[in-house]
């Protein structure tokens, strides 16, 4: 049994108040297209829920369309929007660092239906930068997708200046902000982005359910077809219960996001500190730069120590779960981290690399117990490692 949570970054716990909502939307039954009252109060709720959601992004309820979650919005920005160009030749940006759905689906829809992707690189704290993006443009350039923040490292992407250089070129911007949803402002139309892809499971909601926003929707084609669900956009009838706990899950983000945010900015300076005492050759793998980062993520490498047996030990000793960087890939055991590769870290650097990540219900007693554990595991690890 896990006692202490510092994993918030692969998915949340869900919060009470949207278990509650949840349990209560049980009642609200009906199919949301029924003309009966049944099928009416159904949509009444999720009506009301959009516009939960939609409160967040500050964004017009009809310009958000929900989705199964991150993955699926990010293929549906893709292929929905470059279908438009399958069979001429159409090139896209995107960075090295984004999440597998966003790689893989460009890689694969490129492939099928015959555009070029230019894959930007970062610098050595994980940062991309607009020149290289901008510099990266060419006339037939169709679509820029970039992450608003990195799930591994953090680090917080400059998506204005690139959304205001490639949108005065006509250009298409999307950014995948799923690791930044409900931890940062996102409000899009100071991002300056076309579409926007979130998941609410990272954000103390249900698992099964995101959304995308849209706001040239006409330009995309579905993913799904069928009964004419979301503006005839994504069909299937919809979960009610999940969205009505999203709705909730984005409610408390809006009301807690300022608060969290210092909070875990105190607990990070805290972590670091104390973490640099006991190991004094530790790295911050990006910034610490409060500006720049996500406040409750902490990428950190300590040479000499495997990465994986160190998470591996908290979990079995001390009932503490960290990671090793992404949940879609970190259970490849031999698979490098991409994003620390890209970073420039080395072999034996990554291998070295933890992520810890907290959330809204980490305590300043989970911090202290986890420091006390690192102190016990480092211990343990240095007494194990063979002398020179």
């Amino acid at each position: 049994m896990i006692s202490r949570y510092f994993d918030y970054n692969s998915t949340t716990p869900l919060h009470p108040l949207v278990q509650e909502v949840m349990t209560k939307a049980l009642e609200t039954y009906g199919n949301p297209s029924s003309i009966h009252s049944v099928g009416r109060n159904a949509k009444v709720a999720l009506h009301s829920a959009r516009e939960q959601i939609a409160a967040l992004l500050k964004c017009e309820p009809s310009e958000l369309y929900m989705t199964s979650g991150g993955s699926e919005s990010n293929n549906w920005v893709i292929k929905g929007y470059l279908s438009r160009w399958a069979g001429t030749r159409f090139h896209v940006i995107s960075s090295v660092i984004e999440h597998p759905s966003i790689r893989e689906t460009l890689r694969y829809w490129c492939r099928f239906a015959g555009g070029d992707v230019t894959f930007v690189p970062v610098d050595e704290q994980g940062t991309i930068s607009p020149e290289i993006v901008l510099n990266a443009i060419r006339p037939d350039t169709k679509l820029i997708s970039i992450m608003l923040a990195n799930n591994e490292t953090g680090m917080i992407q400059p998506i204005r200046e690139i959304a205001a250089a490639a949108r005065s070129k006509g250009i298409f911007v999307h950014t995948d902000a799923v690791q930044a949803f409900g931890k940062i402002p996102t409000h899009v139309e100071e991002l300056g982005v076309d579409a926007l892809s979130f998941s609410i499971h990272k954000l103390y909601g249900p698992k099964g359910v995101g959304g995308l926003y849209v706001n040239k929707a006409h330009l995309l084609e579905p993913l799904i077809h069928g009964g004419g669900q979301e503006q005839g956009l994504r069909s299937g009838t919809e979960n009610v219960i999940a969205l009505l706990g999203a709705a909730e899950a984005c409610r408390v983000a809006r009301t807690e996001m300022e608060h969290l945010y210092g909070r875990m900015t105190a607990y990070k300076r805290l972590l670091v500190n104390q973490l640099s005492i006991l190991a004094p050759n530790l790295r911050v793998n990006g910034t610490l730069d409060p500006a720049r980062t996500l406040a409750n993520t902490l990428n950190i490498a300590i040479p000499g120590i495997r990465g994986e047996a160190l998470a591996a030990y908290l979990d079995q000793i001390s009932g503490i779960a960290i990671s090793v960087g992404s949940a879609c890939s970190s259970n490849h055991e031999k698979k490098l981290s991409y994003v620390l590769q890209e970073m420039g870290l080395d072999e034996k650097e990554i291998r070295s690399s933890v992520r810890i990540s907290m959330g809204l219900f980490t305590e300043e007693s989970d911090i202290q117990y986890f420091l006390q554990s690192m102190e016990r595991s480092l211990a343990h690890f240095l007494h194990c490692m063979p002398s020179q």
